[in-house]
């Protein structure tokens, strides 16, 4: 039975942001378009191809895995099931690194660890064309993913397969990570299950990574470099001690858009502690 938009829309059993969302996928339409055309009567294909995704999302596939991309600071990152889908919060982190990144200096060096998608990495070299970006993963799946998106977006970045700072040379005047964070055995994890488990938790209790990130970048950190970490909303006083004990100065937490503890920021002074 062929139906139009707005018959899809009152009667597909799925939240109507969602339905328009996927409706505007199949069709290949704007949010106006999907407005004014809502008489518009669905091909046969169309229906079967709009039907298939809905299944997919009533038994829990994320929507954004199921489009194939994520909006993340104004632009479009593809996403498979090989990435973590970037989270809104994690906008918070590239904000406060570009309030970082001085703007009058060339060959700035930034490193971004567990890159994922690439989405920070990504978007802080195009918001700072004067950075030169270094991108790690451990897993090569997941970087073919983050390389398609630099070459869709149009950044220059170095991307290297390595288990944190194992291959990785030289220094670097800022430190970015939004590693995995979740605890083992967390009941949210359960909630996460269509996304890559190694990308969520650190099969501890959260704070593994965090400690090697933290021990790996006084090797790699400049004088004065800065180390901005995303971490879970109760995370921020375990990770301000580590940082301290750690040699890090100036460390401050930030308060995501739901006023949770979500990003803290450290420099490094080479060793040297400041009163």
């Amino acid at each position: 039975m062929l139906q139009t938009i707005n018959q899809l829309v009152t009667t597909t059993p799925l939240d109507k942001l969602e339905i328009k969302v996927l409706l505007r996928h199949v069709l290949k339409l704007t949010q106006a378009e999907l407005i004014m055309y809502s008489d518009r009567i669905l091909s046969e294909s169309e229906i079967s191809q709009f039907n298939q995704l809905v299944e997919q999302r009533l038994l829990g596939f994320p929507i954004h895995y199921i489009l194939g991309y994520r909006e993340f600071y104004s632009r479009q990152f593809i996403v498979t099931r090989d990435t973590l889908i970037p989270r809104p919060e994690t906008e918070l982190l590239v904000s406060e690194v570009l309030q970082l990144i001085p703007r009058d200096i060339s060959n700035i060096k930034l490193l971004d660890l567990g890159t994922g998608s690439g989405c920070i990495a990504i978007s802080c070299k195009l918001e700072a064309s004067n950075i030169e970006v270094v991108a790690v993963d451990k897993y090569m799946a997941t970087l073919d993913i983050a390389r398609k998106n630099a070459s869709k977006l149009g950044a220059c970045i170095t991307f290297i397969q390595s288990d944190w700072y194992e291959k990785i040379n030289g220094k670097f005047n800022l430190i970015v990570s939004n590693p995995p964070y979740i605890a083992s055995g967390d009941a949210h994890l359960a909630q996460l299950k269509y996304e890559p488990e190694h990308a969520l938790t650190d099969f501890s209790d959260g704070l593994l990574y965090f400690h090697q990130i933290i021990s790996g970048a006084q090797r790699h950190l400049l004088a004065k470099g800065y180390l901005i970490l995303e971490h879970g909303f109760d995370q921020a006083l375990a990770i301000k001690k580590l940082l301290a004990n750690g040699g890090f100065t100036n460390i401050k937490t930030i308060r995501d858009y739901a006023m949770l503890e979500r990003v803290t920021i450290a420099q490094y002074e080479n060793g040297r502690n400041q009163d």
